[in-house]
């Protein structure tokens, strides 16, 4: 029997890069403001532990960012086994999934279920604008002009739901979306001999 092992490469490298570079501004920034809000005669010791505490968390980081991207890079679909493997992606269904951030470990996590578990598969394509000012050169008398400048953006999603529960799977580009929605459709219809894939993806 066939297995699909779909690669998303670039999705997981932007889950992991935005998690690498976003924690390496926030620790430091983090270890300045307790510095500010500490009194003057606090001592220098703290502030050379908060140093140090900054730099040994950068390879601690790189780990967490490295997981982040195997976590995210694969998809595998056996047709033999039924068994669907994706990268989770858990909403906070608790006052305490919610304390410790649940879904941002889970980024680190995937999850594998059987095709017989699945009940609706549903596609999505999210579309946002940003708009933000830009320099534009500047007036006759030498003053700065801008200009607003608007980024478009674009998400395609699987959405599944059934016994095990649901899961919300994002994409960059439509081409992979549909080679994986392609492979658990057929890895379903394999094992439960239904065709759930409602196709109601486009109208937005």
């Amino acid at each position: 029997m066939h297995k699909y092992v779909i690669n998303d490469i670039w999705m997981a490298l932007k889950l992991s890069s935005r998690n690498f570079f976003g924690l390496i501004i926030l620790i430091p920034v983090l270890s300045f403001l307790i510095l500010m809000l500490l009194p003057e005669d606090a001592g220098q010791t703290l502030a050379e532990y908060l140093i140090y505490f900054s730099i040994a968390m950068v390879p601690v980081i790189l780990i967490q960012s490295i997981f982040i991207y195997l976590a995210n890079r694969r998809y595998v679909i056996d047709l033999e086994t039924g068994m669907i493997t994706f990268p989770r992606s858990d909403i906070e269904n608790s006052i305490l999934a919610i304390i410790l951030i649940a879904p941002y470990w889970n980024l680190m996590r995937t999850i594998t279920i059987h095709a017989s578990e699945v009940e609706n598969l549903y596609l999505d394509t999210k579309r946002w604008s940003e708009t933000s000012q830009v320099s534009n050169g500047n007036t006759a008398s030498g003053k700065p002009k801008t200009r607003s400048k608007t980024t478009k953006h674009v998400r395609y999603n699987i959405n599944l739901a059934g016994t095990f529960g649901s899961a919300n799977l994002d994409f960059l580009e439509r081409q992979k979306r549909d080679e994986v929605r392609n492979a658990i459709q057929q890895c379903i219809k394999q094992h439960s001999n239904i065709n759930i894939d409602r196709k109601i993806a486009e109208f937005n």
